[in-house]
């Protein structure tokens, strides 16, 4: 069998969407981040020229690759990433790359993916060709053989948030939580591990930085713990520590410390927007938050023009105090019926070898490797698997027409 050289990205999402254990070779390179030059140019990429070795094929993920190779490309929400430039010959320039013959697979790493990139391209005259390339795949985690779920005492609760982004998040629900807890007397820890990034660098945040002066004095809560940047090897055993996963998130197009969190057998507390819904079962591998979304499954509020308003910051404030009664409220009633949580750790990561298990996703990768690089794929070929085959049938030796356990 021949042994393909795939050049791919060096950053934590690829590791996601890529072949964790491959055998074909990947070659993982920096790319160049155009975005620093202008925010219009974020939708496309060139990988270094100079390579060890002649590449096959490039698996991008997010960034349109302008190098020759033939490529497939996996993406989070929007593609190509233009925003604001839609109706620009730049944006016309960026899809006739993924029309192209070079561009072989569109990979969507969830159903709210699909959504947003057939609602972005709705209009084109070439929705049929950028539809006929576009498969859906989960991201995929090492999920390990060590973790047997057991019952972690509920004094306290310990919750355990990542993001420097914070308030997109859910930071500003995780201050407000601690401090809520605090006044009533419920025993819950928050431990926060970020770089606290607010305002302006997100698209959910309230603009003027002066807002955030309400949450900076929680920061110094006893029954908060604030970490700056830190090890993966380091926060993943603190997540495994921890009771829940604290995701109260604004606009989380997946989030990979959910995936993360299941695969060491830690609930998930996040809210019911983007991809979240389609792997977080509400009181079975943790909670899910309502927040009001559109039909794409985002907040509605999501890069709104008013963000600079009193308005917005009074309904970004609401929610915050919302969402931390809920949580709390769901946490007094956890307290009272502590089997309950067993049952919900064990389910978390039952949810995790069934679905983002790395043995389950790189057979996929690695065939789709072969069969892209022959042509591009086409969802009307008999080698192209099916979509949303349950993970659970095929993990009992079902194969797809790859010859594989393929299906998304």
């Amino acid at each position: 069998m021949t042994r393909l050289n795939v050049l791919a990205p060096t950053r934590y999402p690829s590791q996601f969407n890529s072949a964790r254990a491959s055998r074909h070779n990947i070659v993982r390179r920096n790319f160049l981040p155009f975005n620093y030059v202008h925010p219009s140019l974020e939708g496309v990429t060139v990988f270094a020229p100079s390579m060890p070795r002649r590449i096959d094929i490039i698996h991008a993920f997010n960034r349109i690759p302008l190098n020759r190779h033939p490529f497939l490309i996996g993406f989070e929400s929007h593609l190509p990433r233009g925003f604001g430039v839609e109706t620009s010959t730049f944006f016309s320039f960026m899809r006739a790359q993924l029309t192209s013959e070079r561009c072989r697979a569109i990979v969507a790493i969830s159903e709210y993916a699909k959504r947003t990139f057939l609602s972005q391209h709705r209009e084109s005259p070439q929705l049929g060709i950028l539809e006929d390339k576009l498969l859906v795949r989960l991201p995929s985690v090492i999920v390990p053989g060590d973790v047997s779920p057991t019952m972690k005492p509920l004094q306290p609760i310990r919750l355990f948030f990542v993001g420097n982004h914070f308030a997109r998040k859910g930071g500003c629900v995780a201050l407000r939580l601690a401090e809520r807890a605090q006044q009533a007397g419920v025993p819950v820890s928050v431990e926060i591990v970020s770089s606290l990034e607010v305002g302006k660098v997100s698209w959910t945040d309230p603009l003027d930085a002066g807002f955030f002066d309400r949450y900076r004095p929680l920061l110094e809560l006893a029954n908060v713990k604030v970490w700056g940047s830190l090890p993966n090897r380091t926060v993943l055993e603190k997540l495994r520590k921890a009771h829940f996963l604290l995701l109260p998130t604004f606009g989380d197009s997946f989030g990979y410390s959910a995936v993360e969190a299941l695969a060491n057998g830690t609930p998930v507390i996040a809210t019911n927007q983007c991809a979240l819904p389609e792997f977080i079962e509400d009181g079975h591998n943790g909670f899910l938050l309502d927040l009001p979304t559109n039909h794409k499954g985002e907040w509605v509020h999501l890069n709104s023009p008013q963000r600079g308003t009193r308005w917005f910051e009074r309904i970004h404030a609401e929610e915050v105090d919302r969402l931390a009664d809920e949580i709390l409220h769901r946490l007094v009633h956890l307290l009272e019926e502590p089997h309950v949580f067993a049952e919900m750790a064990s389910h978390a990561y039952a949810t995790a070898l069934a679905r983002f298990d790395s043995r389950l996703h790189d057979p996929f990768w690695d065939t789709l490797y072969e069969v892209a690089l022959i042509l591009p794929v086409s969802l009307r070929s008999p080698s192209v698997p099916a979509e949303n085959e349950p993970y659970e049938e095929r993990a009992q030796g079902e194969t797809g027409a790859f010859g594989q356990s393929m299906r998304p």
